[in-house]
């Protein structure tokens, strides 16, 4: 080991009582292994290591977000981040639409919409008979429908058996999704969407499907009803 480090046999030692003493390396006869205290800290080690990293990958689209953002640091571990460019300014959507079309369920939650991306979003997500519940927040729910286009577009959905419209508060500004093994999250500037990020890690599906059932559990089911004003 010596060797290996480039360091006198006396700093090696040294290091060597120091992790024994620490309770994280124990030695049997001339041979030392980790404990389960230090396999346990090791592996925290490396998981903080890949979260620092998700988040230096992912500094500009976070820059985007408030400071307050309730996003947590696991999702960016391993993640893949796609930011927009000038000349390609729906080259982001084109990613969300892949990680949708070829899903068997889709959970979202949409604080924001861009009324251009509305149908091509919902007709990517149903063309394969994927099952599809929504979060709308009560802003944008109010704004669609005021608008003749979009509450066709909502319309429509809510006669489809496979799509299910909710709208609540929704405590912040990002969009939010969930396919099987992947989940995504939608960041939103005043010019459009500024970028998305996309992890199939477990730690990140499982964080993002815990805000959607979070969200579902205070939700009201949207009905053709509440289109026309009568709930």
């Amino acid at each position: 080991m010596a060797d290996d480090l480039d360091v006198s046999r006396s700093t090696v030692n040294r290091a060597l009582r120091n992790l024994v003493d620490a309770g994280v390396v124990k030695r049997r006869g001339n041979v030392y292994e980790t404990t389960l205290t230090g396999r346990a800290a090791l592996d925290a080690f490396n998981q903080c290591v890949r979260s620092l990293r998700g988040i230096v990958t992912a500094r500009d689209l976070l820059s985007m977000l408030p400071p307050d953002a309730p996003l947590d640091p696991v999702f960016f571990s391993g993640a893949t981040v796609h930011t927009s460019t000038p000349q390609i300014p729906d080259s982001v959507m084109q990613r969300l639409f892949g990680s949708i079309e070829d899903a068997d369920c889709l959970y979202g939650v949409a604080p924001v919409a861009l009324a251009g991306q509305l149908r091509p979003f919902y007709e990517t997500a149903t063309a394969g008979g994927t099952t599809v519940e929504m979060i709308l927040s009560n802003e944008l729910f109010e704004k669609l429908v005021d608008t003749p286009d979009s509450r066709a577009v909502i319309a429509e959905q809510l006669r489809r058996e496979t799509v299910t419209i909710y709208r609540t508060d929704v405590p912040f500004g990002f969009g939010l999704w969930t396919v099987g093994d992947e989940a995504g999250i939608v960041v939103y500037t005043d010019t459009g969407v500024g970028g998305i990020a996309r992890n199939d890690e477990d730690d990140a599906v499982s964080w993002a499907k815990a805000q959607f059932d979070s969200l579902r559990e205070e939700a009201t089911l949207v009905t053709d009803a509440a289109l026309d004003g009568d709930e």
